[in-house]
């Protein structure tokens, strides 16, 4: 579990969600874009819930740990929808100084192929 730091707000969510949002951010950019991202979120009562953000160029955020839980939230039709949303975004790219791999996670158990999708590689 991972929180996003946002506007003065902690967005709990899961790993690979919180991931791909950070992702997708330094993709918008990358290309001077905006876009509005309704985020998989675990509300205060533990309730799953979505939580709207505006990402772009001027967006500021950060993730830290949170604590684990057996209910953290996986939504790989999400990370993917990141990840095809980063592809239209345009052709420039972020620095990716620290050498990851993005939209880790968007494999999951939908079956769903990455070996052709943007971002998979950044060798």
């Amino acid at each position: 579990m991972k929180y996003i730091h946002y506007d003065n707000s902690m967005i709990l969510t899961g790993d690979a969600i919180a991931d791909a949002v950070l992702d997708y951010a330094a993709v918008l950019g990358a290309n001077g874009r905006t876009d509005t991202v309704a985020i998989p979120a675990v509300a205060d009562d533990g309730s799953v819930t979505r939580t709207t953000v505006l990402i772009g160029p001027a967006s500021e955020l950060t993730l830290t740990a949170a604590p684990d839980d057996e209910l953290e939230p996986e939504d790989h039709g999400f990370v993917r929808h990141l990840r095809d949303a980063a592809g239209r975004a345009g052709d420039l790219r972020p620095i990716d100084a620290d050498g990851g791999n993005r939209f880790r996670g968007a494999d999951g158990p939908a079956g769903v192929d990455d070996a052709d999708a943007p971002f998979t590689d950044r060798s």
